[in-house]
C-alpha cells in the first residue's frame, strides 16, 4: 500500500487543530488561561525591561515628562517543545483511522495543557527563580511590596482570615515610582489537599447582624487546584484582571502538527509530532502573593 501522506497530513492536522481549540482544559491549562498573557516573539529571546515602567497619569501642563525606565535586564529565551506519537502503516492498511484519531486528539490536549505546566513550574520555583527586579518572584521585599506572607493555618477559619490579609496586602503594592497599583486578588491557586477548606472559606456564608454574607465570595472568581505542589499547606493569590497577567507566555511559533514519514519504508512507522516554540516567564511580582503555613 502506498501511504497517501498528503491526505493524512491534511485530515489529521484538521482533527488536531479542532481538538486543540476545543479542549477546555485540565487544571494546568486553567493556570495558563487565567494567569498568563500571550506575547508574540520575533527572535530567539525577548527582553522585558519595561516591566518596571508603570508611570502615573498626571495633568497635562506644559511639556510631557516621561517616566524614567529602570534598566532591568529581564529576558525570556525561547525553547523548542514537542510531543510525538507513531502510527503503524498496518493500521492504515486495516483502515483503523478510528483508532488513530483519538491519539491525535490527545496529542492536541497534551500540548494545550503544556502551557499551563510551564506556568506551574514557574509557581513551584518562585522562591528561587528571579522576577524582573532581581529578587525571587515571591520574596520578603521592602514594605509595602512584601509578597511572601505568613499564614495562620489551613482551617476554614484561618484561610478566611488569610485571604482577607493577602488581598489587603496586594492592594498596597506599589510601582518602582512608589505609586499604588491597586491590584485586586481575584484568583487562588492551591494544592489539592486545601481545595475543600479553601472553597468553604470562600463560599460559606457568614452571619453578620442577622444577615448572611461572605466578602470572599465577591472577591475570588477562580480557585484553581494545581496537582503536584510540593508544599500542601501553602497557597497563592493572584490578580488576573489586567491586560498583562502575572505570567507571560512568549509565543515564537504556534503549536502545529508535523508528519515525518522518512522511516515508513524501514519500519512502517509514521511519526506525528506536535511542535511549538516559546517559553514562559514572570510578569509583575506585584500581581502575586504566596501565603506560607
Amino acid at each position: 500500500m502506498v501511504v497517501d501522506t498528503v491526505f493524512l497530513e491534511k485530515g489529521l492536522k484538521a482533527a488536531f487543530d479542532v481538538a486543540y481549540e476545543a479542549f477546555i482544559g485540565d487544571s494546568y491549562a486553567k493556570l495558563a488561561d487565567a494567569l498568563s498573557t500571550e506575547v508574540p516573539s520575533t527572535s530567539a529571546s525577548e527582553k522585558y525591561g519595561w516591566l518596571g515602567d508603570v508611570p502615573a497619569v498626571q495633568e497635562w501642563l506644559g511639556d510631557k515628562v516621561a517616566g524614567v525606565l529602570n534598566d532591568y535586564n529581564f529576558t525570556i529565551t525561547n525553547k523548542d517543545w514537542y510531543n510525538a506519537i507513531d502510527i503503524d502503516r498496518d493500521e492504515l492498511d486495516d483502515d483503523q483511522l478510528g483508532r488513530i484519531l483519538p491519539r491525535v486528539q490527545m496529542l492536541a490536549a497534551k500540548m494545550k495543557s503544556f502551557r499551563g505546566r510551564l506556568i506551574f513550574n514557574l509557581i513551584t520555583n518562585s522562591l528561587v527563580d528571579l522576577a524582573y527586579d532581581g529578587a525571587a518572584y515571591f520574596a520578603n521585599r521592602a514594605a509595602p511590596n512584601d509578597n511572601l506572607l505568613a499564614g495562620t493555618g489551613v482551617t476554614v477559619a484561618a484561610l478566611t482570615l488569610d485571604i482577607a490579609t493577602a488581598r489587603a496586602a496586594m492592594f498596597e503594592f506599589v510601582t518602582d515610582q512608589g505609586e499604588p497599583m491597586g491590584m485586586e486578588m481575584d484568583t487562588i491557586v492551591c494544592p489539592s489537599a486545601l481545595e475543600s477548606n479553601m472553597l468553604q472559606a470562600i463560599r460559606s456564608v457568614v452571619i453578620i447582624a442577622s444577615m448572611t454574607y461572605n466578602p470572599a465570595a465577591a472577591w475570588i472568581k477562580n480557585v484553581i487546584v494545581a496537582p503536584g505542589l510540593a508544599d500542601t499547606n501553602d497557597w497563592y493569590g493572584f490578580a488576573s484582571g489586567f491586560p498583562l497577567k502575572p505570567f507571560i507566555y512568549q509565543n515564537r511559533k504556534a503549536t502545529e502538527l508535523v508528519l515525518d514519514d522518512t522511516q515508513v519504508k524501514k519500519n512502517r512507522k509514521l511519526i506525528y509530532s506536535a511542535e511549538a516554540r516559546g517559553n514562559a516567564g514572570y510578569g509583575f511580582f506585584q500581581m502575586g502573593v504566596r501565603t506560607v503555613n
